[in-house]
């Protein structure tokens, strides 16, 4: 039985992030042996729904091929998942018999998309015609789809259920999306920027329905035919994608005996509470908080590289802008802004920008003089000064309307007053 210095258990975006990040600093581990899950190298799960709409070939998708890990003498072992972690010994254990033991372990598990009672069978597998879009065979299953189904329904208004959304309709089927809040994307966008969305997503073809959820699903003959909602309408479906978010995946770590709570429980230096054991991504929570995001998930890769490779390096949670681009719509947010929706209380004072013509929109929230929350839908060029501002939390004395406008938008016309109570006087 082989020991390696470093054991990766998962090859998604997060361990491959941290791969690079490895090969380049001078004490890396020596022997690093990687499990993955899938039958192929890690991939930019972000781009699967343009390889959906064949927007891009496959090849665009490939972060890295079998031979660059060869070349870096990292071991790679791929369609295999470890089953057992053996803390006492050091050891793990592969679906398919595979013994290695550990000097370090990292976990990079990533987590596992939620599936709702309706979408599951007595054994608990998803019924026919359902299938969710996280992974690539997830997108084999769709872009079959596309090819013998006519009608689908996409249940989830974040951002994969309307890039999944997106994907079919250029495939040529008829896609029905449901969302049970009140608008799209409400943990990134308000109502006005979700409602700038949903017209420009209806005008492509998207059948949106918000306060919908899925109560039955209609079969004949063993085929998904329809489905009835909790509202009693029926919707022709034979194919249902769920994308109602994910869960970090901490089954491997519960059943070793590490802690857990919603994610793998770490500290700064993403040490678990072994400390020979390390994890990073989806998987994790610090202090409480999950990532779900491709930026703080990069962050920790370069700070565990360098804690694996013997520095004192820890990871601190920023609020980083969140931005999007759904079929060419550009979208920015940051700051907890559910929460600025939900209350008027958490904020003192808003400035607002809209440009209908264009579909330009920003708005940003102010606490006293500290900005603490922006959006930003059509033009996101100022996201990244914005977010600097929300995270240096420093009084901000300047003019807020030519903040909103931004440097590029001072010779844009006046903006459109938005009715608010609370609205900065432009």
């Amino acid at each position: 039985m082989t020991e390696a210095e470093l054991i990766i258990i998962g090859n998604g975006m997060a361990c491959q992030r941290l791969l690079a990040e490895l090969v380049q600093l001078p004490n890396r581990p020596a022997s690093i042996v990687v499990f993955g899950a899938e039958a192929k190298p890690a991939y930019n799960r972000v781009l699967l729904s343009s390889l959906l709409s064949n927007e891009l070939s496959d090849s665009a998708a490939e972060l890295a091929s079998t031979n660059w890990y060869a070349e870096h003498g990292i071991e790679l072992i791929c369609d295999d998942e470890v089953v057992l972690i053996d803390r006492e010994r050091k050891l793990v254990v592969s679906r398919h018999g595979r013994y290695r033991r550990y000097q370090q372990l990292v976990l990079a598990c990533g987590a596992q998309p939620l599936t709702p009672a309706y979408a599951k069978d007595s054994c608990g597998n998803l019924s026919p015609g359902i299938c969710h879009f996280r992974n690539w065979q997830d997108l084999a299953t769709l872009r079959l789809a596309g090819q013998q189904h006519h009608h689908a329904v996409v249940v989830g208004g974040g951002f994969l259920g309307l890039e999944a959304a997106e994907g079919l309709r250029k495939l040529g089927m008829q896609v029905s999306l449901l969302q049970r809040g009140a608008y799209l994307l409400n943990r990134q966008l308000d109502a006005a920027a979700a409602g700038l969305l949903q017209q420009q997503l209806f005008d492509r073809g998207l059948n949106i329905l918000t306060h919908s959820e899925i109560d039955q699903l209609n079969y004949k003959r063993g085929q998904l035919q329809s489905v009835t909602l909790t509202s009693k309408q029926r919707i022709k479906a034979d194919l249902v994608v769920l994308a109602l978010g994910i869960t970090p995946n901490i089954s491997l770590a519960q059943e070793a005996g590490l802690k857990v709570n919603r994610g793998i429980v770490v500290n700064q230096q993403l040490q678990s509470s072994d400390n020979s054991v390390y994890a990073l991504g989806e998987c994790i929570e610090l202090n409480g908080e999950t990532f779900g995001l491709v930026a703080p998930v990069n962050q920790q890769a370069i700070q565990l590289a360098r804690t694996l490779c013997g520095e004192i390096a820890l990871y601190h949670s920023e609020k980083t802008a969140t931005q999007l681009k759904i079929s060419g719509i550009a979208l920015s947010s940051c700051g907890d802004i559910a929460a600025l929706c939900a209350s008027s209380n958490s904020f003192d004072a808003c400035t607002e920008y809209l440009d209908s013509e264009l579909a330009q929109y920003r708005r940003l929230w102010w606490r006293g003089p500290c900005l603490v929350g922006a959006v930003l839908y059509g033009d996101t060029r100022l996201s990244q000064q914005l977010s600097q501002l929300i995270n240096l939390q420093q009084p901000y004395h300047g003019c807020r309307s030519s903040l909103v406008l931004g440097q590029a938008d001072t010779i844009a016309p006046e903006p459109l007053a938005l009715s608010n109570p609370k609205q900065d006087a432009a």
